[in-house]
């Protein structure tokens, strides 16, 4: 909080939610003015590594004083930065890169530049995301606005590039207007530009940027679906941590993106879900709308980006709304946090989802909806989330994947056979229920070993299959106590519950779906077991 006070809200990186996402959304809405006649966008050199480190520190005892004391210890004296093969240099300006104050540091050392410039051209409406600034108005307003920073700038290490820095105009004619004013001094053009990732210009260049876009990201679902072949947990998780967070920025940040989201729908159907199961034709329809809900709530996580992108917008717009205003205002009084906003857009959210999945639910056949009702049980979906780190154990190769994957939604598993050893036919059921296949001992097995590794990293004494003490006459009331000598249970522990003392854990398993547990939830078959 105490940031955001001294960088003001005009520096977005200065702890503000949704930062980058207000500066966008600010920019545009000045840009659509009628007294705008274009936005500058300044490129610095180097500008972290440039900062004025001595200006820099004496100023922070002013504006951020908070932190100055961990600045100025940290940076009084030059850090020795080591050269691969041999020789040394001196940090003797600028930030370190990793250090976690670096940002604060920079974003308030900057607020000083802002203020200069708000004071010295009012007329321009600024904002800066850390080295980014970007600035709107006349384009006379502008040229004075350049100028001012790229003389203030020197001060503290903030060089102008006018070569990387663009002008964008409404009109061609302002174009000419500008370069009539601006010489050489910066790039100038009437199409449009990026503008921190995402687009501010005219439509046609906001229709070039997104097919762009969705051209690269096409090329790289294609190769993703490929890696899928032989990867598919590698590439479910890559999909759902990475792909999912790039694709969200641009739906909050780019108005009506979901015009040009169709043939990335279209891959993510037709070619990833295919063989992330394991086939060829695309899903059938009941579970192709049941993978597009979290896994909590018995999905993948898989998006339908069309339908959820219109959502996202309206969602970034409302939440970053009292910084937007501040930023078109120009207003030097930090904007409340929009909690309130950020909670009804969640209670949004999440009347749509459960309306969407009630809508599902009531569309799927009995078998499946069981199925999906049971991985929507507390931890049941946690295997998805996991990242498949060697050394922890947790990759799955591409058929225990597939198979989890087509358990989960009641389909069919590839390659079984025909009949079991006890002679009735084999299925998933009757080998999860049937007490000669083996499948019985072998999930109970996997269970208590698993729980012996892990109670062996925190508890000592740790043994599977542990015997028990063995009885001299005495006598329990429970009718299913073993009272044999060679009695035993699945673990025991020592130090587990309390120091000295050795616990004894029992592993118990039970088909939630057999014939004598259909009309049970998984709940009441836990508590019976």
């Amino acid at each position: 909080e105490e940031l955001k006070q001294a960088a003001g809200p005009l520096q977005v990186c200065a702890g503000f939610g949704g930062g980058a996402e207000a500066a966008i959304h600010a920019m545009n809405d000045i840009f659509q003015e009628d007294e705008t006649d274009g936005v500058l966008l300044i490129d610095a050199s180097n500008a972290f590594n440039q900062m004025n480190r001595s200006t820099a520190m004496h100023n922070i005892r002013i504006i951020f004083k908070e932190i100055s004391l961990y600045v100025i210890n940290t940076y009084r004296s030059p850090s020795r930065l080591f050269i691969c093969g041999g020789g040394e240099i001196l940090s003797q300006e600028g930030t370190t890169q990793g250090d976690p104050l670096a940002m604060p540091w920079y974003s308030a050392n900057t607020s000083i530049i802002i203020e200069t410039l708000r004071n010295g051209v009012p007329s321009v409406k600024q904002v800066w995301l850390a080295d980014d600034s970007a600035g709107a108005g006349t384009i006379a307003s502008l040229f004075s606005w350049f100028k001012c920073i790229e003389k203030e700038g020197q001060k503290y290490g903030y060089i102008v590039n006018g070569s990387k820095s663009w002008l964008i105009t409404k009109s061609e004619s302002l174009a000419n207007e500008a370069k009539l004013i601006f010489g050489e001094d910066v790039n100038i053009t009437c199409e449009g530009k990026r503008h921190l990732g995402a687009v501010i210009g005219s439509k046609i260049f906001k229709d070039t940027f997104c097919e762009e876009k969705i051209a690269n990201w096409r090329a790289e679902l294609e190769t993703l679906a490929e890696i899928a072949k032989n990867q598919p947990q590698c590439a479910y998780i890559a999909f759902t941590k990475g792909f999912k967070n790039k694709f969200t920025y641009f739906m909050r940040t780019i108005d009506s993106f979901e015009d040009y989201m169709n043939p990335i729908d279209e891959i993510i159907d037709e070619n990833l879900l295919p063989v992330l199961f394991g086939q060829v034709a695309p899903l059938p329809s009941e579970i192709s709308q049941i993978v597009k809900v979290p896994p909590s709530l018995g999905g993948l996580g898989m998006p339908n980006l069309k339908e959820e992108s219109p959502q996202q917008y309206a969602a970034s717009k409302a939440i970053t709304a009292c910084h937007v205003e501040s930023i078109r205002t120009q207003s030097s009084i930090v904007p409340p946090e929009a909690e309130v906003a950020k909670k009804q857009q969640q209670s949004l959210k999440s009347d749509k989802l459960k309306s969407k999945v009630e809508e599902i639910d009531a569309s799927l056949p009995e078998p499946l909806l069981r199925q999906v009702a049971q991985a929507r049980d507390k931890g049941a979906s946690s295997w998805l989330n996991a990242i498949p780190y060697e050394n922890q154990d947790l990759v799955l190769n591409k058929q225990e994947f597939r198979d989890a994957l087509r358990l989960r939604y009641n389909m069919p598993l590839s390659d079984l056979p025909q009949t079991c050893p006890c002679g009735s036919s084999f299925n998933v059921n009757h080998a999860l229920s049937c007490k000669k296949g083996g499948f019985i001992a072998q999930r109970h097995d996997n269970v208590r070993d698993f729980l012996t590794i892990l109670l062996s990293k925190v508890c000592h004494n740790v043994q599977a299959e542990p015997l028990l003490i063995p009885l001299n006459g005495e006598h329990f009331d429970l009718k299913s106590t073993t009272a044999s000598q060679d009695a035993h249970l699945d673990i025991k522990a020592g130090g587990f519950w309390q120091r000295g003392v050795t616990a004894f854990f029992d592993v118990r398993v039970s088909h939630v779906n057999s014939k004598s547990n259909q009309n049970k939830t998984t709940s009441s078959i836990f508590k019976e077991q």
